[in-house]
């Protein structure tokens, strides 16, 4: 699929955009997910999309209060690991979604 350069222009702003909401509160899916749908981007391609945006700010977020002895990681063990098998099996069914 190949997008104009006036769409794909929209949809970096939408990603500012998108970008500036998670840093304050959250949600910035809300916006993203349907300005991909929005332009023909195939739903599974979308999230995927979405949740790749969503990884490095929750990893730049994770990183920060690591370094700072807010988390430990070794009493997450456990979180991690249902967060890896839950986000596998979402994967799993969202490649359903037509």
């Amino acid at each position: 699929m190949e997008l104009e350069v006036g769409i794909l222009v929209i949809l970096g702003l939408c990603a500012f955009v998108a970008g500036f909401v998670d840093s304050i509160a959250g949600g910035g899916g809300l916006i993203t997910i349907p300005a991909l749908l929005a332009v023909g981007i195939p739903p599974a391609q979308a999230l995927g999309t979405n949740k790749l945006q969503a990884t490095f700010g929750s990893f730049s977020a994770t990183l920060y209060f690591w370094r700072r002895g807010y988390i430990e990681l070794a009493e997450m063990k456990g979180a991690i690991l249902a967060v890896f098998i839950a986000s596998s099996v979402g994967t799993i069914f969202v490649q359903f979604i037509d």
